[in-house]
């Protein structure tokens, strides 16, 4: 019951974040520029773009995956009610979890969140602005629904520099590269062993 939820959240929040906002976006590119969707889908950022850059963004989500398992979130925090990472509290490190956490990382905030803020937000941004600038804003924009996560753990707001450094360098990727792919692979590298991780500390 627990994976089908996951799975059943997951695609909700794709649906929500990415596939109404990409709904709109293809609409008004479609009308207002008259372009194809080939390419409005680049322009949102579906596309692997330079090589490079995902060659960062790998090396940016090993570095990120190691400082969590060196340097593990709080597990008290990470489980409190309203945090986000609490149906990972209890589970047995077995196929059922490792699939909730991929469910979690890779489609619900992974994907969704990196393609509304990076591959929409961040792209149009950069179309219209000065990459600094463009970069600033996107990294600003996203990290405002983050200051929640002081609201459910204040002991966590060290997580707010740590999220808007992550953003600028994601932003930065997404816009040097043309592509959400590098930015997408870092999220869920990091979501999904924050997960793990919780599996692991709290199921001892």
């Amino acid at each position: 019951m627990l994976l089908a939820n996951s799975a059943v959240s997951a695609l909700l929040n794709v649906l929500l974040l990415a596939g109404l906002p990409f709904l709109f976006y293809y609409v008004y590119h479609k009308r207002r520029k008259e372009v194809g969707f080939k390419e409005i889908t680049q322009r949102a950022g579906l596309q692997l773009g330079e090589h490079r850059y995902l060659g960062y963004s790998l090396m940016f989500a090993f570095v990120a995956v190691v400082a969590i398992i060196v340097w593990p979130p709080p597990l008290e925090a990470s489980i409190r009610e309203g945090s986000a990472f609490q149906v990972f509290d209890g589970l047995d490190l077995g196929t059922p979890a490792i699939m909730m956490a991929l469910f979690y990382g890779v489609v619900k905030t992974g994907f969704a969140e990196e393609f509304l803020f990076r591959g929409l937000i961040a792209g149009s941004l950069s179309r219209r602005f000065p990459i600094l600038w463009a970069n600033l804003v996107q990294a600003l924009i996203f990290l405002l629904p983050h200051v929640l996560v002081v609201l459910i753990m204040p002991e966590m707001w060290i997580l707010l520099p740590l999220i808007f450094i992550g953003s600028l360098f994601v932003g930065w990727v997404r816009i040097r590269s043309g592509s959400m792919v590098g930015p997408w692979l870092i999220h869920a590298s990091v979501n999904v062993a924050t997960a793990l991780s919780v599996v692991i500390r709290s199921g001892v």
